[in-house]
């Protein structure tokens, strides 16, 4: 298992097409090579519960590393995200256990990335951001 870390120049928190919740962490803004999404749908059905979708997805520089909860720890400060995956997801995500991302956020957008994060989050206790002492 390894640890990686990156520097994201683009941070997003919303679906263009308001589909569902999304947070994406990407290398650049266009010829992304290195990016982390995570989604979460604003309701989920009964077929998400039966193919136990009705959590977030998680995304790792690709459709074949992915995968649907699985995060232990994700941790949120002023201009770091740090992220501890369970074993089944770091193996799903290619190996990786640990990621730290860098990004630099107006305070607008730190307070919509902490929305969006509570959102994607919710119910899963995986959540702690480091400013509010708060827990999702």
């Amino acid at each position: 298992m390894t640890v990686f870390a990156f520097q994201a120049s683009c941070v997003v928190n919303r679906h263009p097409d308001g589909e569902c919740h999304l947070v994406g962490f990407a290398d650049h803004e266009r010829d992304t090579k290195t990016y982390l999404m995570l989604q979460r749908s604003f309701e989920e059905d009964e077929q998400d519960v039966e193919l136990g979708m009705n959590t977030y997805y998680v995304e790792w520089c690709g459709q074949e590393r992915s995968g649907y909860g699985g995060v232990a720890k994700f941790t949120l400060k002023r201009g770091l995200a740090e992220l501890t995956f369970r074993p089944e997801m770091a193996i799903a995500l290619g190996g990786i256990k640990h990621l730290s991302i860098g990004f630099q956020l107006s305070a607008d957008e730190w307070d919509a990335l902490q929305e969006a994060l509570k959102c994607i989050f919710f119910g899963s206790g995986c959540l702690e951001i480091a400013d509010e002492k708060h827990q999702q």
